[in-house]
């Protein structure tokens, strides 16, 4: 299971996103994104949620 708190990421983001692959949280980290009003999603932002992700204990 994979985390992402995209508090300190997205300005006005209070979600923390939960998948079992990193793909998937960043693909829903996108989704949150485009929600809140981002209309472009640079590499820097891409970058950003990969690093941020965090792999849980089993």
């Amino acid at each position: 299971m994979y985390e992402l708190n995209c508090a300190g990421i997205i300005p006005g983001c209070e979600r923390v996103i939960r998948a079992e692959s990193q793909a998937e949280v960043v693909r829903r980290a996108v989704v949150q994104a485009r929600q809140l009003g981002f209309e472009k999603i640079t590499p820097a932002l891409l970058d950003s949620f990969r690093e941020k992700t965090t792999e849980l204990p089993n």
